[in-house]
């Protein structure tokens, strides 16, 4: 496995992974400029989901800006409860904005 870049921040955000038509409502739980790893809530079913695929990410600032990030899956682990099933992603930001790089250079 390679090795980060740069430091995580354990901050956390409301998210949404969305991937095709489909959408994983959940919570960004570390970050950095260059990747973050989120936890979605339970769901039915993981649909489109892969290591190297590119996906979309919507997370919601606290300043109440939303930023759309687009990011590519490094690693995803899934749980299996009786209600569903939930997912933990890696993720790489490809590009990623100026509006979420100033916000993480105030968390650093």
């Amino acid at each position: 496995m390679e090795k980060r870049g740069l430091e995580r921040i354990n901050e956390t955000l409301d998210a949404e992974v969305v991937t095709n038509s489909t959408k994983y409502p959940g919570i960004i739980m570390n970050m950095s400029e260059q990747g973050v790893h989120m936890v979605t809530a339970t769901t039915k079913d993981i649909v489109d989901i892969a290591l190297e695929k590119m996906l979309k990410l919507k997370c919601s600032l606290p300043s109440g800006d939303d930023v759309d990030l687009e990011c590519e899956v490094k690693w995803f682990n899934t749980k299996n409860s009786p209600y569903g099933v939930s997912f933990s992603i890696g993720m790489q930001i490809v590009q990623p904005p100026s509006q979420y790089l100033e916000f993480i250079r105030t968390l650093q």
